[in-house]
């Protein structure tokens, strides 16, 4: 990934950021299926053999790497390089009330 200008945190000054994202899933096993018989004669979990698999939440955010602190973003990356401003306005957007990431 590619930003185009530093970006720095206004709690430390750090400017090294990583860009996180955690996401939550529901999985849907159907129990009564033909398959099942033969899954239970084998010795390894099939943990990835789900019927349905349901995204139920997700957030980014930017990481100082120096001192911790976290600030919410939404990158959806269409190639390699980052929108400066997008990224600079999630680590201002912390300090203020109504945050304005769209320009």
């Amino acid at each position: 990934m590619k930003i185009e200008q530093p970006l720095s945190c206004p709690k430390c000054k750090g400017t090294y950021f990583t860009l996180k994202r955690e996401a939550s899933y529901l999985y849907t096993y159907k129990i009564n299926t033909p398959d099942i018989v033969q899954w239970s004669k084998e010795d390894d979990a099939l943990s990835f053999l789900f019927d349905y698999r349901e995204q139920l939440g997700d957030k980014e955010y930017l990481e100082c790497e120096a001192c911790k602190s976290k600030f919410p973003c939404d990158v959806r990356l269409a190639d390699e390089h980052v929108d400066f401003t997008i990224l600079q306005r999630a680590i201002r957007g912390e300090y203020a009330i109504n945050a304005d990431f769209l320009g």
